[in-house]
């Protein structure tokens, strides 16, 4: 089913800072609110416009210069709730909708051989952009760099690490 993202899952989450921290590096610290974000939004990562529209709502916050800037721990558990705030506050206003595969849909599908048939083919025939009854490498490639790009996966980057 679709699931919409508003940030009311954020206000919930734990914002305490690791027992070892001392001092934070701002990076260090942006890099645990996200963390926490993100696992409580069902493990998705942040979109970059998402975090970069949260910071700019936080007063006196460059992240360039932020990243390399040290704080105490008073500062840093402060920020960090500012900073979760930010992005459910961002979130409230543009919420994202996903849906979730838990394989329920699929298996309706299969269950249906007609529903199957045309699903089957209807997917044949969007992966056959050459309308030549065959489906390329090519034409898989592209869809697969296509439903990436929609998922926010860079494009392929051509060499391969196994």
């Amino acid at each position: 089913g679709l699931t919409v993202i508003d940030g009311s899952h954020l206000r919930d989450i734990d914002l305490s800072l690791p027992e070892s921290a001392g001092n934070v590096i701002g990076a260090q610290l942006l890099e645990i609110a996200e963390s926490r974000a993100s696992s409580s939004l069902f493990g998705l990562s942040l979109p970059e416009n998402l975090k970069s529209s949260a910071l700019k709502r936080l007063d006196d916050v460059d992240s360039a210069s932020f990243s390399s800037r040290e704080l105490d721990r008073d500062q840093a558990s402060s920020f960090l709730r500012d900073y979760i705030t930010a992005i459910a506050d961002q979130l409230k206003e543009n919420p994202i909708v996903i849906s979730i595969l838990d394989g329920r849909t699929l298996r309706l599908f299969l269950e249906d051989e007609d529903d199957f048939a045309m699903l089957a083919e209807n997917l044949f025939t969007d992966l056959d952009t050459e309308d030549k009854g065959k489906i390329q490498k090519s034409e898989i490639q592209n869809a697969l760099v296509h439903m990436g790009v929609e998922l926010g996966i860079p494009p392929f980057s051509g060499t391969c690490i196994y």
